[in-house]
């Protein structure tokens, strides 16, 4: 005796069968994925963030560097704001300011296109520097790192006379929010400083750095804030050089 539906019965049953595979893979990768979020070294998360910048196709941020001395008797507070705009594999512009005492401001502007590289530093006009490895190095003393955090990740091979940032033993502490926006946490002692980063979750970009430093009379506290933008339309303005025309009055 034959059955003419034992075929169709046996191409249903591994239909179902090939479903119900299917769909376990697909929560298993996405529990898996959870997991491995949640379990990531400090060096994993380091590794992450670098492959990020170093493999964007463009990047834009806006920020500032906010530094709270304090001394025995007295606290005083610097803020340095700061652009950084790139497009892969050669368009590149960072720009710091620091306001003075009445309404004055200092900037110091580094452009990049092709082969043409600027600069501007109105404390020393005239200033040429023939690479950007150079032109990095000259302002990020001034600017307060920011000139090479977030530059020395984007153009590895351009920028190499220091690393992006020290780490030395980075360890991962509690997870915390920025602005409703879920970050791991690395702290480590980069510079023998407490320094502590907030790195997003979603896109293991660089959102806040906070660090400590004691000298003989004093003790400086820093906060870097970031507003980072990968893989968006970077404004044609961030990208220019638009050095001021006017001479600073002080």
């Amino acid at each position: 005796m034959s059955f003419k539906t034992e075929p169709h019965f046996s191409w249903f049953f591994v239909i179902i069968v090939f479903i119900g595979l299917f769909s376990l893979t697909v929560q298993t990768e996405v529990s898996g994925e959870t997991i491995h979020s949640d379990s990531l070294t400090a060096m994993a998360i380091i590794k992450r963030m670098q492959d990020e910048y170093v493999n964007s196709m463009s990047y834009s941020d806006s920020g500032v560097v906010k530094t709270v001395f304090i001394y025995t008797n007295n606290k005083r507070t610097v803020k340095k704001p700061f652009t950084t705009a790139f497009i892969h594999p050669d368009r590149f512009r960072f720009e710091y300011r620091e306001k003075k005492h009445g309404s004055g401001e200092h900037r110091f502007i580094i452009f990049l296109k092709g082969k043409d590289l600027q600069t501007y530093w109105d404390l020393k006009k005239g200033m040429k520097l023939d690479s950007l490895d150079r032109a990095v190095a000259a302002a990020t003393g001034i600017s307060g790192g920011s000139a090479i955090t977030v530059p020395a990740m984007l153009l590895p091979n351009e920028i190499t006379w220091r690393r992006a940032i020290r780490f030395y033993k980075p360890k991962r502490i509690d997870d915390d929010l920025i602005d409703k926006t879920d970050c791991f946490r690395i702290h480590d002692l980069i510079g023998g400083s407490p320094t502590t980063l907030w790195i997003d979750k979603e896109n293991f970009l660089l959102r806040k750095i906070y660090r400590e430093q004691a000298f003989s009379d004093f003790k400086a506290q820093t906060t870097t804030i970031y507003k980072p933008v990968l893989n968006g339309k970077v404004p044609d303005e961030m990208l220019d050089f638009n050095p001021p025309k006017k001479k600073a009055w002080w």
